[in-house]
């Protein structure tokens, strides 16, 4: 799945790559999609615009892309309560 990313040069961190493949997928499946790069892009800007992702600037002079800390925090809150769930 790595080549869909290098065509764009983007650089997402580990967790936002998964949620954005996990919405490529969900979009491909509604309407199969032939071209990823657009539909890849319009997801790190719906992300952006509900405040899941944002746009950073590396230590190289890159920029790329990570998960908000709110993000994170929700995707914590989800895993605490599945794990809760499965003890009881």
């Amino acid at each position: 799945m790595r080549s869909k990313y290098r065509a764009m040069k983007l650089r997402l961190t580990k967790t936002l790559r998964f949620w954005v493949e996990c919405a490529l997928d969900d979009l491909n499946e509604r309407d199969a999609v032939g071209k990823k790069t657009q539909p890849i892009a319009k997801i790190l800007r719906d992300f952006e615009e509900a405040g899941d992702a944002m746009r950073y600037l590396r230590a190289d002079g890159r920029i790329a892309w990570k998960a908000t800390p709110e993000m994170l925090s929700r995707l914590a809150d989800a895993e605490q309560d599945a794990e809760d769930e499965l003890a009881d």
